[in-house]
């Protein structure tokens, strides 16, 4: 099947005050409206940390808001002060969430504390930080050193 690509000129900018309003909703739905501004102010900046959707590279004369509305919203969505508590674990069981797409799930927030599957309820339930450590080492312990891949990413390192 072939697909012809149509392209229409826009008749919208790029940025300006449409993209500014679109970045105030995302920071306010992230509930971070003023840390937020304040962590904005160092993206793409020299001492500051590079845009976490794309490689826009750090200008040598930055301006204080140069970035684009989509980066800039990327970054609010990694800050965001949104929180998932335990009691929304206690609400649902994993078989129900597995219809969710990941936009959904991720707009729960971000985790609270460590929890564990128990595979009686098909629910995370709450466990302690020591608990967590011990059960990951001792399974970590288990495993063939050469079987064992990390993945960490630059995009997890923005809140302080």
């Amino acid at each position: 099947m072939k697909h012809d690509a149509k392209f229409t000129p826009s008749t919208r900018p790029a940025g300006g005050w449409g993209s500014v309003q679109s970045l105030g909703r995302s920071l306010t739905r992230e509930h971070v409206p003023f840390s937020g501004t304040r962590i904005l102010m160092h993206q793409n900046k020299p001492r500051g940390f590079a845009c976490v959707s794309c490689a826009w590279a750090k200008p040598g004369e930055p301006h204080l808001f140069e970035f684009c509305e989509e980066g800039a919203k990327a970054t609010t969505w990694e800050v965001t002060g949104r929180r998932c508590t335990a009691a929304f674990f206690a609400e649902h069981t994993v078989t129900s969430r597995r219809s969710w797409s990941d936009h959904d799930l991720e707009e729960e927030g971000r985790l609270t504390q460590p929890l564990r599957w128990d595979a009686a309820t098909d629910k995370y339930v709450l466990v302690d930080w020591a608990e967590a450590f011990s059960v990951i080492s001792q399974e970590l312990k288990g495993l063939d050193p050469k079987s064992v891949v990390f993945y960490s990413s630059g995009r997890a390192s923005l809140v302080s």
